[in-house]
């Protein structure tokens, strides 16, 4: 009796439609998250929550080791970020964007070597 309540309401739903994040693969949506809520392995967060690691400075030293610093401004990942975007795009785009503007965000991170 149970299965036959399931199957019926199963073909009475409506298929949601798919946003741009829940179409990259299951790796890159989870980049995706992590850099997008902060709970990653970033020093900003490893330093402030985990409190293992010494400082929540990035190696560049220019400012704290978050998502955006790494996303926009930090300088040891200049040439990368010029390579993957040659003009210029927001933050909201590289994180909230459409599915190509998310891959060229994990791609990014992978080529970086940063682990989040």
């Amino acid at each position: 009796m149970r299965y036959r309540t399931l199957r019926v309401k199963s073909l009475h739903r409506t298929p949601q439609p798919r946003d741009s994040y829940h179409l990259l693969s299951r790796p890159q949506q989870v980049v995706i998250f992590r850099l997008r809520t902060g709970h990653n392995r970033l020093n900003q967060n490893l330093h402030r929550k985990l409190h293992v690691v010494p400082s929540p400075m990035c190696s560049c030293g220019e400012a704290e080791q978050d998502t955006a610093h790494i996303l926009r401004d930090c300088r040891n990942h200049q040439v990368l970020r010029e390579e993957i975007w040659p003009l210029p795009e927001s933050l909201h785009n590289k994180l909230y964007g459409p599915v190509a503007a998310l891959q060229r965000t994990t791609n990014y991170i992978s080529r970086s070597g940063l682990q989040v």
